[in-house]
């Protein structure tokens, strides 16, 4: 009960190792909130990772999300929560209030982007905020590419490490 506008209906338990493992969720719980399901450990609904984050969908075989979910639709039903779930009311989304961004604030800036296999998650509201500020956005790969973009001042490589970049990125050269 910490957000007043959030109504918590119960609760779904993934990886539960054992029958026990899955009481103990339960007896945990308080008692105005039930335990739909205590769902056991399941490989073919897991998605794979690494450290750092999740494997890519682009370095997966083509059907791998669409089999996960049909598995994990089956676990769903087989724990006998589709009761539950057609009892719930809709999510409603409220608008929210964004407040304008100063146009030129990053005028005459170039930020630059790595993008590859290796750097291939960002979030498109991110860089288009950036662009929406005056930047220029221009993207290099630092494990294909000789050098960074040359108009650059700064650069950073998110969510790197420096075994990665070493291992990964030998010829790049700032």
């Amino acid at each position: 009960n910490y957000r007043d506008d959030f109504d918590m209906v119960g609760v779904i338990a993934n990886k539960c190792g054992s029958n026990y493992h899955g009481q103990l969720v339960r007896d945990a719980l308080p008692d105005d909130l039930p335990l739909w399901a205590a769902l056991k450990r399941d490989e073919s609904i897991e998605l794979p990772e690494r450290h750092l984050g999740l494997v890519q969908p682009s370095e997966q075989k083509e059907d791998w999300i669409e089999s996960r979910l049909e598995s994990g639709a089956d676990l769903l039903e087989e724990a006998g929560i589709l009761p539950f779930v057609d009892t719930l009311k809709p999510v409603q989304f409220m608008s929210q209030q964004i407040p304008a961004v100063c146009p030129d604030a990053l005028l005459g800036k170039t930020i630059a982007i790595a993008r590859d296999d290796a750097f291939s998650f960002t979030y498109t509201a991110n860089i288009t905020l950036l662009q929406d500020m005056g930047a220029k956005i221009c993207y290099f790969s630092p494990i294909r590419d000789d050098s960074i973009p040359t108009e650059l001042r700064l650069c950073g490589y998110l969510v790197a490490t420096p075994s990665f970049m070493r291992k990964c990125c030998p010829r790049t050269r700032a």
